[in-house]
């Protein structure tokens, strides 16, 4: 596999240099940025990827905050883009325009905590209606 570690590589900003974490694939969890929302598409402890419907050009480091289908609200996130890939590199069958990969920057003890409580807590979710996601 064509994987480069970002930690050698701060620059990593194409899909061949994505992380060498592991992270949990989530589907009700939504990513909003000033520029719009995205769907969250896997996350870890370390940052997440996230697709949006529409191409949008993102900095280098921007504010996000995560929100989950049960209500919780991670507020102004500070996290680095660490690569993007667009519908041209996604294919014509991809469900997004654009899909990009962030790496946590600069979060509050606070935010670490609740984002730790969400990874914790993402498989015992029981959801009203399953079938929306």
């Amino acid at each position: 596999m064509n994987q480069l570690n970002i930690d050698h590589n701060p620059d990593a900003l194409y899909l061949s240099e994505q992380r060498t974490i592991d992270r949990q694939e989530a589907i009700h969890l939504l990513a909003i940025t000033e520029r719009g929302t995205g769907q969250i598409l896997d996350i870890s402890g370390e940052g997440f990827s996230f697709g949006c419907l529409y191409p949008h050009t993102f900095p280098r480091e921007f504010n996000v905050d995560i929100l989950d289908a049960k209500g919780s609200h991670i507020k102004k996130i500070r996290v680095r883009k660490m690569w993007e890939t667009d519908s041209d590199e996604l294919g014509s069958t991809a469900d997004f325009e654009l899909v990009v990969g962030v790496k946590f920057s600069a979060c509050t003890c606070a935010q670490t905590d609740e984002i730790t409580h969400l990874l914790d807590n993402m498989e015992e979710v029981n959801y009203a209606y399953p079938q929306m996601f």
